[in-house]
């Protein structure tokens, strides 16, 4: 060992060097904000609004609505808008039963609900119309401005640049800020945005997805308010396939917001109904129902979304099945039934002749008019038409001889 070279002091163990205190004191500063305390009991959370009793969307934090392009994502933001607003409102109550602010919120609040409306993608005719569906379903005068409901319309702003031509604030940067800067001004319960994919650059983009959702969460929590936002899903074969939103914001929003709601279009072949689910995607607290709504001429062409209740399971298979039945009831009858009866080759013939070509289709077909003896299979293996008879050839009850026979009855 080369002690006599080594001259530098040495601190001693657990003795701090001058200025170190001060530096690990205000480091626990900078913690001490975030560091839950044990004893403290923190509250639970405020919801703006609740569906047959089922909370959802908390204060202080960030939601999402997601669904396939022109599949009525806007007509939903106006309900959601309308019980927000619209406390006291009969058409609220008709048109969206179930769907309101809970009294523990307004108690929270000490005064109505405030909205404020940003739309980043729509032409403004369309962005007045959902002002004015929410003006009509508050039951207030459509052509007259209020307080409690602001709508900020984004779409055409664009690059800012300077004298030279140079772009000192993109679009969507500003549409940011000016979001913000009416935050700021107005001071809403809620905000709701038409469009967060125009208030990104590049949504595909881990980091800047990152910021914008951790910068919205900060907003509404240091705000205590709700910050909706809607954003396309992926593009599937069929509307109801699962899928995500798009791009690494929808990742980053779906895996940091509270609730997602997804609307989803319907469209009734033969009648020519058009019909939207809103189902509850993610949600940190308590599933809710599923609601549906279609969109009603109450209001002449502005188009009044009016919901109504999903059917139960049972229901619903009850529903499929009677139009199977029905169905069945339909083709078979029209079959050329001889006294022979038909093979299962030739009705599968038959059926497809009438434009069924799916196998899943067809056997259900069999399978349901078995069950319910519109037809029924004899012995031969060949399938007879009970509507040619009162009862079936091969009904077992007809083969039980009633004849009185000598000795006691054995029952």
């Amino acid at each position: 060992m080369n002690e006599e070279n080594n001259n530098t002091p040495q601190q001693p163990i657990g003795v701090e060097m001058p200025g170190e205190a001060d530096a690990m004191k205000e480091r626990l500063r900078e913690l001490q904000p975030y560091l839950l305390d044990a004893t403290e009991n923190y509250p639970e959370p405020i919801y703006l609004l609740e569906h047959n009793g089922v909370p959802f969307s908390t204060i202080g934090g960030v939601q999402a609505l997601s669904g396939q392009k022109k599949n009525g994502k806007t007509f939903l933001l106006a309900q959601l808008m309308a019980a927000v607003l619209g406390i006291d409102s009969e058409r609220v109550k008709t048109y969206l039963p179930g769907l309101r602010v809970p009294q523990r919120t307004l108690e929270y609040l000490g005064h109505l609900p405030t909205v404020l409306y940003v739309d980043t993608e729509m032409e403004k005719l369309n962005s007045a119309k959902v002002l004015r569906r929410v003006h009509w379903l508050c039951g207030w005068q459509m052509d007259l401005p209020c307080e409690r409901f602001h709508v900020l319309w984004l779409r055409s702003v664009t690059d800012t640049k300077d004298d030279k031509g140079n772009v000192k604030e993109k679009a969507y940067q500003k549409r940011y800020r000016l979001i913000r800067q009416a935050i700021d001004i107005l001071k809403p319960d809620a905000v709701f945005i038409d469009g967060i994919r125009d208030i990104i650059g590049n949504f595909n983009d881990n980091e800047e997805s990152a910021a914008l959702v951790s910068d919205l969460m900060a907003l509404a929590e240091q705000r205590q308010i709700c910050i909706w936002n809607t954003l396309h899903m992926n593009p599937r074969m069929k509307n109801d396939d699962e899928s995500k939103m798009r791009g690494h914001l929808g990742t980053e929003l779906g895996n940091k917001v509270t609730d997602t709601l997804v609307c989803i279009k319907h469209k009734n072949d033969k009648t020519g109904e058009v019909y939207f689910t809103v189902k509850q995607d993610d949600a940190r607290g308590k599933d809710m129902e599923d609601w549906e709504f279609v969109v009603t001429g109450a209001a002449g062409a502005l188009g009044v979304p009016q919901m109504r209740a999903v059917a139960s399971e049972t229901d619903i298979t009850e529903s499929k099945n009677q139009q199977l039945r029905t169905e069945a009831d339909d083709i078979f009858k029209l079959y050329p039934w001889t006294s022979g009866g038909a093979t299962w080759t030739d009705l599968d013939r038959f059926i497809r002749s009438k434009g069924i070509t799916s196998q899943r289709h067809i056997s259900d077909l069999f399978n349901i008019a078995v069950e319910n003896g519109i037809i029924y299979k004899s012995d031969k293996r060949k399938y007879h038409y009970a509507g040619l008879s009162k009862q079936a050839p091969n009904d077992e009850a007809e083969q039980i001889d009633f004849t009185p026979k000598d000795g006691p009855i054995p029952f």
